[in-house]
């Protein structure tokens, strides 16, 4: 989930304890009437009754930090004996590494993140692989984790060494395409074109500026606008380079035309109904008032304050097409598929049992499901992916549609953020920051606007040389 730090207060719940009874669960919210629960392994026998103080990254929502909230709930009620103060934060699951890096004595026990984080980590020795563990403390956790979880799930959390280094949590991280059903319908969305063209009939029809929201700020965005046309970015852990074409040429589609077709829908004819934010701040603009965000990309986790800002008038999308002009061809933008997961802090001598249990208590079945209502964010484990039914959820259904449409696996270190952020920003904005170069020669907000291609290319000539300065 790409989507920036937002610190809220540490609220705590205090537990008391952990039993060595066969956990059996029960879903408090949803539609709970065809649940049932399996029976899974408990690795908390034998815990005991010491103090155990935890702090949990919850994820950037309210939505997120309740769910946590929920699950120390239950895992007081399923482990009466134990006694744990369990804290929880709001950090963004897509800067857990970097907000660890800033001040490691003040990380996080258990920290929710987006899987693409997990290189980093491993590779700056934050987290604690789960096979240690299995060994030595917790017999069997490995084997559990592996077989209640999707095979995909747990590559996302396996190292370059083959080892598991977190916990599933959800199977959806990705993003879509919202909007509000009291302004535009399924069938403006086809295309970005015909999407702000019903935006721009709307606002004049009721005398307002409705706008469109693009998360101006991030690379992952920008990622699967290129994805959609068939180019690639690749980072190995580790390494400060990332393998990336978007400054070429893939079958006879041309990197600038691919740049070009993002900046004419900025700063085109559209562009007073085009709002270019990061995502934070777009959040801020949906709801009522003389430039409300009627549509805007984002992820499933900010389905529940969409609801609410749209008085439950909320639709979901596939992503729409956006046309090439040189190749003259339409493309639809693709969504990365990717996954959050739970990771321990291994730094921790004192906790780093106890944060584990937690964590698999934390990503269980029930918990999963939980995850599901509350947060609106599809199961990895394999039951409880059979016990939802994502077409109760639009959001999800639509995530699912679009992975089938156009989605790929992300794979990039730290290396891609910053260069991808950077041109992201440039793109919208029609202009490079560093030397202030336009990439519109005139007619900013015509249909009759003009690119400068050789700017646009150098552009993309100097992200990719940044995402690869040894080439």
């Amino acid at each position: 989930m790409k989507a920036k730090l937002c610190l809220l207060a540490l609220a705590g719940v205090m537990l008391a304890g952990c039993g060595g009874n066969n956990a059996t669960t029960s879903v408090l919210s949803g539609d709970t009437s065809t649940r049932s629960i399996p029976a899974w392994s408990n690795p908390f026998a034998g815990i005991g009754t010491e103090e155990v103080e935890l702090l949990v990254w919850a994820g950037e929502t309210q939505e997120s930090i309740d769910f946590v909230k929920n699950a120390a709930a239950e895992f007081k009620r399923d482990n009466p004996q134990s006694n744990y103060t369990i804290k929880t934060a709001g950090v963004s699951e897509s800067s857990v590494s970097g907000d660890w890096a800033k001040d490691k004595d003040k990380a996080a026990d258990v920290a929710i993140c987006a899987d693409d984080q997990i290189p980093t980590m491993i590779s700056s020795n934050y987290i604690q692989d789960l096979d240690q563990l299995s060994k030595k403390v917790i017999p069997g956790l490995v084997d559990n984790v592996k077989s209640r979880n999707s095979k995909e799930s747990i590559e996302a959390v396996t190292g370059p060494d083959g080892k598991i280094y977190g916990f599933p949590v959800s199977g959806t991280n990705g993003f879509i395409l919202y909007y509000n059903t009291n302004i535009l319908k399924a069938s403006d969305l086809g295309s970005f074109d015909s999407m702000l063209a019903a935006i721009k009939a709307a606002s004049e029809r009721d005398g307002k500026n409705y706008r469109f929201g693009f998360p101006s700020t991030s690379g992952w965005y920008l990622d699967g606008w290129f994805h959609g046309a068939g180019f690639n970015a690749t980072g190995e852990p580790g390494e400060i380079k990332v393998d990336c074409n978007w400054n070429g040429t893939v079958e006879g589609v041309n990197g600038k035309d691919v740049a070009g077709s993002l900046v004419k829908l900025a700063q085109g004819q559209y562009k007073s109904y085009w709002t270019s934010a990061a995502q934070n701040l777009i959040m801020t603009q949906v709801n009522e008032g003389p430039s409300q965000i009627v549509a805007t990309i984002n992820g499933t986790w900010n389905y529940k304050r969409l609801e609410k800002a749209w008085n439950g008038k909320v639709g979901a999308s596939i992503l729409p097409t956006f046309h090439l002009d040189e190749a003259n061809k339409d493309v639809r933008m693709q969504t990365p598929r990717g996954f959050k997961v739970a990771v321990v802090n291994k730094a921790r001598a004192k906790t780093v049992v106890a944060a584990a249990k937690f964590a698999e208590y934390l990503t269980n079945f029930a918990s999963q499901i939980h995850r599901f209502d509350m947060v609106s964010e599809g199961p990895t484990n394999t039951e409880a992916d059979k016990a939802v039914d994502a077409t109760t959820n639009p959001c999800i259904d639509a995530l699912y549609k679009q992975y089938k449409e156009g989605a790929f696996v992300e794979k990039v270190n730290d290396q891609f953020w910053g260069a991808s952020n950077g041109l992201a920003d440039q793109l919208l904005n029609g202009s490079t920051k560093t030397n202030e170069t336009n990439l519109v020669k005139s007619g900013v907000g015509t249909a009759d606007i003009v690119l400068d291609y050789a700017a646009i290319q150098k552009a993309l000539d100097d992200c990719v040389h940044n995402l690869n300065p040894q080439e």
